[in-house]
């Protein structure tokens, strides 16, 4: 067995865990293992954060997304890239690094940057990490997962050269006390490379929110079936192909003049309805799904994130605005 560089510890009491059958444990507690995949998650007293959890367990335990190597190489991959406003050559950020990838989910995207970390772990409050071994099979370590929640993560301060987090820390109580929490398992002068929603126009942002509310409280089968609507009329107005031409700037919307496809039009100042051609319906559903069922799901302004990292002492290597979100790549000072 290759000896861990960075090692579990209990995330309440920082002691040392060892490894006892199908349990790590120590004096106090006892967590159970599950191929190999320890959970330290064993209650959410936060209802909406439970939600959440429930929301991406049952999202990526129904879907395959991302898991097998022809779909993620020609039809995930660019995608992901463009999201998080990466180029190939970004990826040596983390070449020969130890990283933390906090919300790895299925792992899906953390195969742009697991296969070259010295090592690599990823945590998800969501049952998905046990799915994330097959997506991450290939890699020439082992990756080492475990199901925890980012506020109490199994590691001690400063343990790692790199920490990656891609939507996910809006998900939780507080985007801000999210990121403070993570960038303290970062060694100084380390990286964090993060990835948020942004705020979007009044419309949307009301539309969104009022979407959500209708949903959220559902159970998440019966949620994913509302959310097809949505879908089905992303797709509808993308067959029909129409372009709009808006000739005046319409500021307090926040819409700017010029030409636009209408299903994008729509997608950026009323309501979000993703469809993607290529992915074809059940994955675009997957992303609507995404977006309205999460009760914690927090919309950031680039001012917000630059006081933000002021305030941790982070220094900003570039902040990039996306269709949807901001990707942000930092220093620890």
């Amino acid at each position: 067995m290759i000896e861990k560089i960075v090692k579990w510890v209990d995330p309440f009491t920082s002691e040392s865990l060892k490894k006892e059958g199908s349990f790590l444990s120590n004096s106090s507690s006892k967590y159970k293992l599950t191929d190999g995949i320890p959970s330290f998650v064993h209650s959410i007293s936060d209802i909406d954060q439970n939600q959440v959890k429930t929301t991406f367990s049952y999202k990526w335990t129904r879907s395959d997304f991302g898991q097998k190597n022809e779909e993620f190489n020609g039809k995930i991959r660019d995608v992901y890239l463009d999201m998080l406003g990466l180029d190939e050559k970004d990826l040596s950020l983390f070449f020969d690094k130890v990283v933390l990838d906090v919300g790895v989910g299925s792992g899906s995207s953390a195969r742009l940057w697991a296969k070259n970390a010295k090592e690599f772990h990823g945590i998800d409050i969501s049952e998905a990490v046990y799915k994330a071994n097959n997506a991450l099979k290939n890699l020439k370590n082992p990756p080492i997962l475990s199901q925890a929640n980012l506020f109490n993560l199994p590691y001690l301060d400063e343990q790692f050269d790199v920490i990656v987090s891609n939507g996910v820390l809006h998900h939780t109580r507080s985007t801000k006390e999210a990121l403070k929490a993570i960038i303290k398992k970062l060694k100084t002068g380390g990286y964090c490379l993060f990835y948020v929603y942004k705020k979007k126009s009044p419309i949307r942002e009301f539309s969104d929110d009022y979407i959500r509310s209708k949903i959220s409280d559902k159970p998440p089968d019966e949620a994913w079936k509302s959310i097809e609507e949505i879908t089905k009329f992303s797709k509808a107005i993308h067959d029909q192909s129409i372009k709009i031409n808006i000739p005046d700037n319409v500021k307090l919307l926040g819409i700017n003049k010029g030409e636009y496809d209408l299903k994008q039009f729509i997608y950026q100042h009323f309501f979000k309805c993703f469809w993607n051609e290529t992915w074809g319906f059940e994955d675009s559903n997957m992303v609507n799904f995404d977006w309205y069922y999460p009760k914690y799901s927090w919309r950031q302004t680039e001012e917000e994130i630059k006081n933000w990292c002021n305030e941790f002492h982070l220094k900003i290597e570039y902040l990039k605005e996306r269709e949807s979100g901001y990707t942000c790549l930092v220093e620890k000072n």
